[in-house]
């Protein structure tokens, strides 16, 4: 018998959110477990919250600790504005194409072991 085979992917994305330019601008930090979002820090807010029980312990242990909010709290300077300022620079911040979609089945080679498919999402 052979042995059962799992992939686990913890995932981290960072977003910023731009409105006319720099004049407003959020940040979102989002933790992924194999697919799910679980946790997310929101720089609106000023704290994270946690989706689901393990989340929300995440959150908690977070929220109560002074470094992480301080350095969570300035990513919006640190991260998002620095950046954009780079990407001013290199002319993305004007370049303006009308967005497409693109969804598709992944390869069953990519996933051999997978008991359900995944869809490959491309915008």
């Amino acid at each position: 018998s052979s042995p059962d085979v799992r992939d686990f992917v913890e995932s981290l994305t960072s977003e910023c959110h731009f409105v006319n330019g720099t004049q407003r601008v959020q940040f979102l930090e989002r933790y992924i477990y194999n697919q799910v979002e679980y946790v997310y820090f929101d720089s609106d807010v000023g704290k994270y919250i946690g989706k689901d029980e393990f989340g929300r312990i995440n959150a908690e242990q977070w929220n109560n600790n002074p470094d992480i909010m301080d350095q969570k709290r300035n990513r919006v300077e640190t991260f998002c504005i620095y950046n954009y300022g780079w990407m001013q620079e290199m002319g993305a911040t004007k370049r303006k194409v009308e967005p497409s979609i693109k969804i598709s089945l992944m390869d069953q080679y990519e996933q051999p072991h997978a008991d359900q498919h995944m869809l490959l999402c491309n915008v």
